[in-house]
């Protein structure tokens, strides 16, 4: 696993996120907060913005998801959906392994 991070926009957010991702790769997706959770394939990154195909998945304009994609859990607010592709603004990226560390010592 390999991490970067992408310095995106005036506010110089930085979001991190997996490069080792391979093309297609699986991810699960939910509406937040309690909505159900449904495989999708990551199609790629624009800068801040994740595109996914999501065949057969509805999810309306403006939703706020959570995404588990590899290593990372991200956060952010579906911009556009066509209905098979989205296009996902990031906002937030957490990494799982120091998600877990952090459990760990907070119980």
């Amino acid at each position: 696993m390999r991490l970067d991070e992408k310095h995106c926009g005036p506010r110089g957010i930085k979001i991190e996120y997996d490069t080792c991702m391979s093309e297609r790769a699986g991810v699960r997706l939910r509406c937040l907060p309690d909505g159900a959770f449904h495989d999708a394939f990551e199609l790629g990154w624009k800068s801040r913005l994740l595109e996914l195909d999501v065949t057969g998945i509805e999810l309306p304009q403006g939703a706020l998801l959570e995404i588990e994609c590899g290593s990372m859990l991200y956060f952010g607010e579906l911009l556009r959906n066509d209905g098979s592709t989205a296009s996902v603004l990031i906002e937030h990226s957490v990494d799982r392994a120091r998600l877990k560390a952090i459990r760990q010592t907070w119980g």
